[in-house]
């Protein structure tokens, strides 16, 4: 491929995907699981099927709770094949993150060779409680099964006692 420069956009981990038509979207949050009330990073990647980055092509990002539109906005152009935009959900629930693609470049002609090719994530979003309690699930487990050792333990303990005395 003389004279063009092969790019590639690096893939989105713990992301959703979609592929329409030509198109590979994935998209990721952070946190991985956004939290109502602080900022969510949402990260974009969108490639060919092929894996080559889609560049200069303008997206907009809407998003909605499922009965109103909460955000719109304007067209942005991909550079990379990537995109992030920070946003700030109001609560908890399930909201829906859409990402139009202009699949015409030519945005100015009205013609029917320009449409928008939507793409749907939905994302979940906790409380600040439910988070927390999310980060605590590793250690009350790990807690749970001492407890667990340590009573079989003494149980046994008390067993082989009990025994020894008849």
């Amino acid at each position: 491929m003389y004279g063009q420069q092969m790019l590639s956009a690096d893939m989105l981990s713990n992301s959703l995907r979609q592929r329409i038509g030509d198109y590979d979207i994935q998209i990721n949050t952070v946190p991985a699981v956004p939290i109502s009330g602080h900022d969510t990073h949402i990260n974009i990647r969108i490639s060919s099927v092929s894996n080559i980055p889609i560049t200069d092509t303008p997206i907009v990002i809407r998003i909605s709770d499922g009965k109103h539109e909460l955000l719109e906005t304007l067209p942005v152009f991909l550079s990379s094949g990537h995109y992030s935009y920070n946003y700030k959900f109001d609560r908890a629930g399930i909201f829906l993150v859409s990402v139009d693609i202009l699949d015409n470049i030519s945005i100015l002609d009205s013609s029917d060779s320009n449409r928008t090719l939507i793409f749907d994530f939905p994302i979940h979003i906790s409380e600040p409680f439910w988070a927390q309690m999310d980060s605590l699930i590793i250690p009350i487990t790990v807690l749970g099964a001492v407890i667990g050792v340590v009573v079989t333990l003494v149980l046994i303990r008390k067993f082989k006692c009990s025994n020894k005395v008849i």
